[in-house]
């Protein structure tokens, strides 16, 4: 039941530019997380943290930066 509203998310983002958008804010959340925990300290800035975490990821899924970029 889950998998299956999962998958029809999924289905849903990956046609719409929101799946770049949603994984840039997601990002961007995560690595203020991370700054936060680790006492604001300037080595873990959110907006570098969040380039690295997107680069990541866009390498893991093998998307040109073109497609990220009309998304975003």
């Amino acid at each position: 039941m889950v998998e299956g509203r999962l998958n029809e998310i999924w289905v849903y983002l990956a046609a719409s530019p929101l799946l770049w958008l949603t994984a840039t804010l997601t990002c961007y959340l995560i690595a203020l997380r991370l700054y936060r925990l680790a006492g604001s300290t300037p080595l873990l800035n959110p907006v570098m943290v969040a380039i690295a975490l997107l680069i990541g990821l866009l390498w893991l899924t093998d998307t040109p930066y073109r497609t990220y970029f009309d998304g975003a």
